[in-house]
């Protein structure tokens, strides 16, 4: 039996890098996006109630296809086995900029 794939994405939005888990990565839908479909959130059963992963959840619900800009993706990394989800705040210590998404707009 073919094992699914899963992949692990992390993004820039809102001055925070999200990293969350997926089943399909596309990059032919829309010119300057990368498609991911398919987001992968731990199940109801879990005794333990992750946050993040519950605010995730909620955020994303309903939604089939996310539509990232090229600009805002960090990496992508295909995995064997998920993790939790994870939202950090990019804080004036990092390393990381965060690029307009406009040209003349404002960091």
């Amino acid at each position: 039996m073919k094992q699914k794939r899963l992949y692990r994405i992390n993004y820039i939005t809102n001055k925070e890098v999200y990293e969350l888990y997926a089943e399909g990565v596309n990059t032919q839908d829309m010119l300057g996006f990368i498609s991911i479909s398919g987001l992968v959130f731990d199940q109801q059963s879990k005794v333990v109630i992750d946050p993040i992963e519950e605010r995730l959840k909620t955020e994303f619900k309903g939604v089939k296809t996310l539509h990232l800009p090229l600009q805002n993706i960090l990496k992508i990394e295909e995995v064997e086995q998920k993790k939790s989800c994870k939202i950090k705040s990019l804080n004036h210590d990092s390393n990381l900029t965060v690029l307009p998404n406009q040209p003349g707009s404002k960091p």
